[in-house]
């Protein structure tokens, strides 16, 4: 169904719709793919984190238990053709500038629609200054549950889900204190 549905929106976007439109059109399929691609590793409040490597753009490998018992990790989900994710950067960049150090961040490209070099092009022209990477096939993507984007995930040190939703967590350095707290 995801496949046809697919098609069906590529033909639509082809016959001459405004890019408004065809942003929207996209959205809606991105949100569709994800809920119908659901599994069930997708994310609960209080569960650990599954665990996943990727490489960065800038050749690093990231994997997340590498960051339990050492800090918090915050994953932003995103896609070049997504006006809320480009709207979203600024404050994006913000609580990397707020936590630095303190929060280990990620955004990862969900790789619908969208390829490796786009994704590239898109981090170098907006100067993300966290590390960045592409969900090739969308594999983490649909293990985490994304539904749209931007699709944000709070990681504490225990790696433990805190957070996850399409909004910004403007209020992330509140509650610092308790992402850092380790159990035991």
């Amino acid at each position: 169904m995801t496949a046809r549905l697919m098609m069906k929106l590529k033909a639509v976007s082809l016959r001459g719709l405004n890019k408004a439109k065809w942003v929207l059109a996209h959205s809606l399929a991105i949100t569709l793919f994800s809920m119908l691609s659901m599994n069930a590793n997708a994310l609960e409040l209080g569960v650990q984190a599954p665990d996943f490597e990727m490489k960065t753009f800038s050749g690093e490998t990231f994997k997340l238990s590498d960051y339990r018992g050492k800090k918090p990790v915050y994953l932003v989900f995103w896609a070049t053709w997504c006006p809320i994710c480009k709207a979203e950067i600024p404050n994006i960049k913000k609580i990397h500038t707020q936590l630095g150090d303190k929060v280990e961040m990620l955004a990862i490209n969900v790789g619908f629609e969208d390829t490796l070099e786009k994704a590239k092009a898109y981090q170098k022209e907006h100067q993300l200054p966290y590390a960045v990477a592409f969900d090739e096939n969308t594999v983490l993507t649909k293990r985490y549950g994304v539904v749209g984007t931007p699709w944000q995930v709070v990681i504490d040190i225990n790696g433990t889900v805190r957070y996850f939703s399409n909004n910004t967590p403007v209020d992330i350095a509140d509650h610092l204190d308790s992402l850092l707290q380790k159990n035991g």
